[in-house]
């Protein structure tokens, strides 16, 4: 048996990306989100977590987007932090327990506020740097979640809680879906394809979490993402039936972090 985690990060970045997550939920093969503590959005992210509990959802550990959560003298810059670009260059500069101190604040935050995260990951896969990978440790060990295994993070750390999902690709990063001179329906067939070479790379009774980015736009992601206009060809895509077909067809377990046990057949 296949089974399948799909999962949006993101979730709480601003109104628009909660709108795009939530529509390909609803209408769509969307499973699972990760909810960033530290953005416009997040407040309205719990809300909609707590009226779909049925969607998983984890926290996405910030530390190269928006404004830090705690004050760390070496984490950010007038409260907000690095680049990732500037992030890599300052890294032996910036201090490991302010970063464990941020992490834990952020998910602290979020089950103060009545979230139940089913996972952890990270913005930007932080948390699958060599450099950070004692601080990834702590704060499995801290809060007993399953953490994203992504760039081979079990094979470099021994993790306490995992689920056994040691499959990790990308959906959606590929050419005919990143095509924005054409629509998704204008491109389907080639957009399919793409998305049949990723279902073909599903092992046989394993777990693989797929990842995507599906929002729609507002001024807040158009501003302060260089990656925007082709999140919302994903949300076509997630709520494309045709593209629920090539799921079923390959009997693929839908599910979610929290509920892998369970699954559910795409029906």
């Amino acid at each position: 048996m296949k089974k399948v985690i799909i999962n949006a990060d993101d979730f709480g970045y601003s109104p628009a990306v909660n709108a795009g997550i939530i529509k390909a939920y609803q209408d769509g093969i969307l499973t699972s989100t990760t909810l960033m503590a530290n953005m416009p959005g997040c407040l309205e992210a719990v809300a909609l977590a707590k009226q779909y509990p049925s969607l998983g959802v984890g926290v996405h550990l910030v530390l190269t987007c928006g404004h830090a959560m705690t004050k760390g003298k070496t984490i950010s810059q007038n409260g907000r932090f690095y680049s990732l670009k500037d992030y890599h260059e300052r890294r032996s500069q910036i201090d490991d327990g302010e970063i464990f101190e941020e992490w834990c604040y952020q998910i602290d935050y979020l089950l103060d506020k009545g979230l139940q995260p089913t996972h952890i990951d990270s913005h930007h896969h932080l948390h699958t740097f060599s450099e950070n990978l004692s601080i990834t440790k702590r704060i499995a060990q801290k809060y007993q979640l399953p953490i994203r295994n992504a760039y081979d993070l079990e094979n470099n750390i021994s993790l306490p809680y995992q689920i056994g999902a040691t499959g990790f690709l990308d959906l959606t990063n590929y050419p005919h879906i990143r095509d924005l001179s054409h629509s998704f329906e204008d491109l389907k067939r080639g957009c399919l394809e793409e998305i049949k070479s990723v279902l073909d790379k599903v092992k046989d009774n394993s777990i693989t979490e797929l990842m995507v980015h599906p929002a729609y736009v507002d001024e807040i992601l158009l501003f302060n993402s260089s990656f925007n206009i082709a999140r919302v060809k994903e949300v076509s895509l997630l709520c494309d039936e045709d593209v629920a077909d090539l799921f079923r067809e390959n009997q693929i377990e839908l599910c979610h972090y929290g509920n892998v046990e369970k699954g559910a057949y795409l029906s």
